[in-house]
């Protein structure tokens, strides 16, 4: 049996919770739990959505036509038509546009990083639909944008020892942020809450 506890803690980093494990019947062959860090946007307007994220930056992975792939430190975004998506899927498209469904958080490492990427958005024709500023539901900076078809995307900067922060970098292989990148991202922060 495996024996673990797990703390769920909110995105301000406050514990809410112990969940105990201790109970629950072991992990089938005591594998990994599975890699889930491609995410595949159904997309309206292929070429222009494509355009769109070669714009801000992100490399290009691969590019079929019909079907690209941008990497990103951890995850890869595909886009792919959302007729063949759905088609895919056995499933109905819905290109529905009445507001926000999901976003996708992008950490970044500095509060500067996060004034850096929004300032691109529109320039590469997306929608900033929060202008970076200090974060109202947890410690640190972030921003929210939407790319040309209504897809979400949160740019966050958040202390290194935010769990949400400590897991995503886990998953990704990513190496916690050494001491010196912690101290610029505090000196950062206060030198953003000055300039208000």
């Amino acid at each position: 049996m495996i024996r673990a506890s797990v703390a769920v803690a909110a995105r301000d980093g406050s514990p809410e919770d112990v969940y105990d494990a201790r109970e629950e019947e072991p992990q089938m062959q005591r594998r990994p739990p599975p890699l889930a860090n491609i995410i595949t946007l159904g997309v309206q307007n292929f070429d222009a959505q494509r355009h769109f994220y070669r714009q801000l930056g992100w490399p290009q992975a691969f590019d079929s036509g019909d079907f690209a792939v941008f990497e990103l430190r951890g995850a890869l975004l595909a886009l792919f038509p959302i007729d063949k998506l759905a088609s895919d899927a056995h499933a109905q498209p819905d290109p529905g546009r009445g507001g926000i469904r999901f976003s996708i958080i992008i950490n970044v490492d500095t509060p500067e990083e996060v004034d850096e990427l929004a300032a691109l958005v529109p320039q590469a024709g997306g929608k900033l639909t929060k202008n970076p500023t200090d974060a109202e539901f947890f410690v640190g900076r972030d921003a929210y944008f939407a790319d040309p078809e209504g897809n979400y995307w949160e740019i966050a900067c958040a202390p290194p020892d935010n769990p949400v922060v400590s897991a995503s970098r886990r998953a990704a292989g990513v190496a916690p942020r050494p001491k010196a990148a912690q101290a610029r991202r505090k000196a950062g922060l206060k030198a953003a809450k000055k300039a208000k």
